[in-house]
Formats: structure tokens, C-alpha cells, sequence
């Protein structure tokens, strides 16, 4: 079978010919030369009407003047350029359009003309949205499968807890454990769920109330310790006492925000490792650390690790939202939400945020531990 070939001007031509965006060609002082059919159907104007005619007399006031200036510096001017000039119509109206300027040189290197290739913002714009609106949906799809992956683990553990209560009721220590398993599940659930609301809805802290940090770590903990690998330990150095240690903000926020940090530490030692869990007092700010002993954070991956949807699990199982949540809730709180990085120490993430308002008393005490 011969395939039919085209020379290089007949290439040329098919394609200006098929092309969308307009293409029009100069030479070197604005005459028109070649006019592509997206130009005529734009325009109104056939090839042969303006050939000949300056490009700069197609161009609305005053931008037609900027035109000028560009042919009289065409030796002197980049190779290409960028400008938003509005086209006149045959029928008297004007199209905004975005112009892309390429300068042709001959084989001397001499300036041999112009090619323009214009394109109309509105419809560009509406590309752009179509392409945005398939990137979310295909975000939303990976939320989705996250929202049922970490749904339904709390609250199969609580039926099946259930269950089994149902089968041992005359043991009661036993019931006493599924009722917390039971308990501890929903709880779960309901901080997805909290999360979720919480990246949907973001909105200023208004109400805030005393928060018991040292308590505060002990229920974040309890909720999370369930996803521990075999292995793991857990190194608890909570604040310094006599004094105690509060927070100023809405305590189950920021349980949700240790109990996100606690779980990507887990999900980072997935054969057992040490997880460490500090908290301390520093000026008018509680400090809470949350360490892991894993293999630390790419350097490629630091500026992303707190994007919506980041995650670098194989599984897709999470949706990638703990982290941005979690930076987005101690944010809202007035704070501060960093993490280092080192092969060799793992990752620790710290929590800063506001000391609670009536407890600058026992700073001092604290600060002193």
C-alpha cells in the first residue's frame, strides 16, 4: 500500500489549513502574507482580501500601535512573544485574542518574517475548566475509595465486636472489651468523618475552651494504637509535672490532629519500630512531638507532604488527607504544623499552638521541668 507524501509547503498549508488557532504570517515589515482558514472563519476576511494588508491595520486601537512598535524592533526583539491583541471583524466587532509571536530567520540568520498564532482567551479558559473539573473528579474518586476504606475498618471491628457480644454474655470482662472496641470503632468513624468536614468546610476557630494536653495525647493514642504494627513501642515522655499543660482550642480538633500524626507514624514503621510522644511548654506555645523511627521523608516529597490527596501508599487505601487536614486544623488554632527528616532518625512532626489563655501561672513552673 503507498502512503501519499507531501512536500514541505503542501505540509505546511494542510496544516493551517486543519489547525483551530488562527495562524498568520508576515514578513518582516507586518505585511500579511499566508491567512490559515481558522483565520477566515474567525475574521470574516478571506486569504486573498488581505494579503498584502499590515497586520497592525487588523488589530483594534490602540493596541494596533503596539503592533508598530513591534516590527520597527523586530531585529532587536525576543524570539518570541506573548500579547493579548484584540482582532477587527469584517463585521465591525472585535475578538480578544492571545497571540503567540515566533520571528523567522533564513538561513543567513536574517529576519525573514513573522508567524502569529492566536487563540481566543474564553475559549482557552473553558478548556482549562473542563481539564480542572476531570482532575477533580478523578480526586474524588480516590476520596471516595479512601472515605470507604477508613469507614469501614472502625466499623467492622465494631460488629464484629457485636457479635461476639451477643455470643458472651455471661463473661464479663470480655463484653467489657468488645463494648470498648465497640466504642473506640464509632469513635473512629466519627473523626473520618470530622476530618473529612473539616477539609470540605474550613472556617475560623471561634469558640475555644482549656485543653489538657497530657489528656488530649492519651485519648489520641487510645484511638490510634489500634493500626500499630507487632513490633512497635511506644515511648511516652508527656509534660512535665507538677504543672500541667493546656492548650487554647477545641480539644477533639486537636485529638484529630495527633491522632492523624500518630497513624502516619505507624503507617511509616510497618514492620514495628518507636514511636515517641512529647509534649512541653515553650513560651506562650504547648509543643507536642510525634516521632517515628521509619525511613524518614524523600526530600522530593517535603514541599507536598501537606497537599489534599498527597499520599505515597501503593494501595491508594487513604485518601491523603490526614496530613493537609491536620496542617489545615493547627493552622486555624493560630499554630504552627512542621516536620524534620533524616534517613537515620525518622520523621518527627511538631505541633505548635497557642497556650491556653489563664494558664501563664504554671509556665513558669513548666518551663523550669
Amino acid at each position: 500500500m503507498l502512503v501519499p507524501t507531501l512536500d514541505y509547503e503542501s505540509f505546511l498549508h494542510a496544516v493551517m489549513a486543519t489547525t483551530g488557532d488562527l495562524i498568520i504570517s508576515t514578513d518582516p515589515q507586518g505585511a500579511i502574507t499566508t491567512w490559515s482558514a481558522a483565520a477566515e472563519k474567525a475574521t470574516g476576511y478571506a486569504c486573498r482580501d488581505v494579503r498584502g494588508s499590515r497586520f497592525a491595520d487588523h488589530i483594534e486601537e490602540p493596541h494596533n500601535k503596539e503592533v508598530d512598535a513591534f516590527f520597527r524592533k523586530i531585529a532587536e526583539d525576543e524570539d518570541r512573544r506573548c500579547v493579548d491583541w484584540p482582532m477587527r471583524l469584517r463585521s465591525g466587532e472585535s475578538m480578544p485574542l492571545s497571540w503567540r509571536l515566533s520571528r523567522m530567520t533564513d538561513q543567513a540568520g536574517e529576519v525573514a518574517g513573522v508567524v502569529a498564532v492566536g487563540c481566543n482567551p474564553v475559549e482557552q479558559r473553558v478548556k482549562e475548566t473542563e481539564m480542572r473539573q476531570g482532575e477533580k473528579l478523578a480526586a474524588l474518586g480516590m476520596v471516595i475509595g479512601g472515605i470507604a476504606h477508613e469507614i469501614r475498618n472502625p466499623l467492622g471491628v465494631s460488629s464484629a465486636a457485636a457479635q461476639l457480644m451477643r455470643e458472651t454474655m455471661t463473661a464479663p470482662a470480655l463484653l467489657e472489651e468488645c463494648i470498648d472496641k465497640v466504642i473506640a470503632g464509632i469513635d473512629r468513624a466519627s473523626l473520618v468523618v470530622e476530618s473529612l468536614l473539616r477539609f470540605a468546610r474550613p472556617g475560623p476557630i471561634t469558640q475555644t475552651t482549656k485543653v489538657d494536653v497530657l489528656d488530649m495525647l492519651n485519648n489520641a493514642l487510645a484511638l490510634a494504637s489500634g493500626d500499630a504494627a507487632a513490633g512497635t513501642t511506644v515511648d511516652w515522655q508527656p509534660p512535665c509535672m507538677p504543672a500541667p499543660l493546656y492548650a487554647e482550642g477545641v480539644q477533639n480538633l486537636l485529638e484529630l490532629v495527633i491522632v492523624n500524626l500518630i497513624l502516619n507514624a505507624f503507617q511509616a514503621m510497618p514492620n514495628g519500630g518507636r514511636l515517641t510522644i512529647a509534649g512541653r511548654r515553650d513560651g506562650a506555645e504547648a509543643v507536642i512531638e510525634i516521632r517515628d523511627t521509619g525511613p524518614g521523608i524523600p526530600e522530593a516529597h517535603l514541599a507536598k507532604i501537606f497537599d489534599p490527596f498527597f499520599t505515597t501508599r501503593s494501595d491508594s487505601r487513604r485518601a491523603g488527607l490526614g496530613l493537609s487536614v491536620s496542617h489545615a486544623i493547627v493552622r486555624q488554632h493560630g499554630g504552627n504544623l512542621t516536620v524534620r527528616t533524616s534517613p537515620s532518625d525518622g520523621a518527627t512532626f511538631v505541633v505548635r499552638i497557642p497556650g491556653a489563655r489563664d494558664s501563664s501561672a504554671a509556665a513558669g513552673a513548666a518551663d523550669a521541668c
